[in-house]
């Protein structure tokens, strides 16, 4: 009697701990509701590329002052302790003087010295230690570079990498927006889709009952009973398909967004708005500015460190100068100690000779400048090819999207008439299958050809930098 019980508490138990950690989950997820303009600027502020590129800024900086610093000037201590086993030594002679053994008071006279009774004697002076058995010796120095040709160069070349990493940064913004504004394109294009899809399986489920209920009655054959069933069938696993594209959908636009997967996002623009908010008559009266395209302003920065490079070689045929001052002190100084303690020098270096070596790398730099240089020409043409290309396609782009729009409408008609006549016993099933299909087709048409102005109207602004 007991075991039910039990049973019937820890089953209570497990659900209390699922639904505590359902509750949990839901609490932890968040809802976004975006436009496709708010979509854009979200991802600007948390996708992973734009905030590695903000970095990539941030490091630039510091090269500035990194290479900056290197002018200035430099301040350095060391400190050394030093240990002799054996100290050298040196000896500075002695003195002599003359000694004898007679007693004293007697007068010496050349006889004596002759008998050696008189004698010159010597006395050595004690020995000069040359440094100390143990001693620290503490150098300071402060370092200044006076002039450098390849310093100057590098600080202007330090800001040009500076202004390749904004535009670097831009660029990746700008393909952010790209990526953003199609995978937001797609999700909307995937949803109304399923959405006409799902109309059309409720309308195919609906004739399909009222189609039974003839079929009981004998007013139709199986054989419609059985196409209606198989259009049933299909609409039901394309409808099953496209909810699955449209939660992969969701989750990349998650990614490019910066959003975990666990949360949730809501899409509050129609693809219909987007498609009518292009005017192309604007777009294609808007001239083509290539000094705003984002690559060539690169490839302008990629010829100035070209030049720059150049010009950096060319100032290795000129002198460095450099000052120093050291200041030198000893805890333990020997008796003799001829080191200075303070020293100030200025050093000029100057390149005489290279046996053609920097010769050779100023023109390798020169031919590396005119490849830059003929990059940027082939840039150009390319891009003003693009864009001639870029709009045509935006032009053929428009005139399918207003194609379809007269087609949905047309489809729409005939698949309407269809039914009535089908109700009245005038139309046969296989019409009804092949104007559900066509009108479709149209509905299908119609979106993909929106997705397609989008995306071409994305290629242009992008050319123009102006997404």
């Amino acid at each position: 009697m007991k075991l039910p019980i039990i049973t019937t508490l820890c089953s209570a138990f497990l659900l209390l701990g699922v639904q505590v950690h359902l509750n949990a989950q839901t609490q932890a997820s968040e809802t976004f509701s975006f436009s496709l303009k708010q979509a854009q600027e979200h991802a600007i502020k948390n996708n992973i590329d734009s905030k590695n590129t903000t970095l990539d800024m941030e490091i630039a900086r510091k090269q500035i002052w990194e290479i900056t610093a290197a002018g200035l000037p430099q301040i350095n201590a060391q400190a050394n302790y030093q240990h002799l086993f054996k100290v050298p030594e040196m000896s500075l002679g002695g003195s002599t003087y003359l000694a004898t053994n007679l007693p004293s008071g007697t007068n010496v006279t050349s006889d004596d010295i002759t008998n050696k009774n008189v004698y010159m004697g010597f006395t050595p002076a004690p020995p000069i230690q040359l440094g100390v058995k143990d001693n620290t010796t503490l150098d300071i120095t402060v370092s200044q570079l006076l002039f450098s040709g390849e310093y100057i160069v590098g600080l202007q070349a330090s800001k040009v990498f500076y202004q390749f990493s904004e535009q670097k940064k831009m660029k990746t913004e700008l393909e952010i927006k790209e990526a953003v504004a199609n995978a937001y394109a797609m999700a909307l294009l995937i949803e109304n889709n399923r959405d006409v899809m799902q109309k059309s399986l409720d309308n195919s489920k609906k004739t399909l009952s009222d189609m039974k209920q003839m079929l009981n009655q004998g007013l139709v054959e199986n054989t419609d009973v059985d196409q209606i069933e198989f259009v049933t069938l299909t609409l039901l696993n394309g409808v099953s398909n496209l909810n699955r594209d449209l939660d992969f959908q969701m989750l990349n636009l998650k990614y490019v967004l910066g959003i975990p997967f666990s949360d949730k996002i809501v899409l509050t623009d129609k693809l219909e708005s987007i498609a009518e908010s292009i005017k192309l008559e604007t777009l294609v009266a808007t001239p083509f500015n290539i000094n705003n395209n984002l690559d060539y302003q690169m490839m302008l920065n990629a010829e100035a460190i070209s030049t720059l490079n150049l010009k950096r070689e060319k100032s290795t045929y000129l002198p460095n100068l450099a000052a120093v001052y050291r200041h030198s002190a000893k805890m333990n100084k020997p008796e003799f100690d001829f080191a200075p303690t303070d020293v100030f020098q200025v050093s000029m270096n100057i390149p005489i000779f290279s046996s053609g070596m920097r010769n050779v790398k100023v023109q390798q730099r020169q031919l590396e400048l005119q490849k830059t240089v003929n990059s940027r020409e082939n840039l150009n043409n390319g891009l003003q090819l693009n864009y001639v290309n870029a709009l045509n396609k935006l032009t053929q782009a428009y005139e399918t999207y207003q194609n379809d729009q007269k087609n949905i409408e047309l489809t729409k008609r005939i698949y309407d008439k269809t039914q009535i006549k089908f109700s009245e016993g005038i139309a046969t099933s296989r019409e009804i299958t092949d104007n559900l299909n066509q009108y479709l087709n149209a509905q299908r048409s119609l979106y993909t050809s929106i997705f397609a102005l989008f995306t071409a109207k994305n290629t242009l602004d992008k050319l123009n930098n102006n997404l």
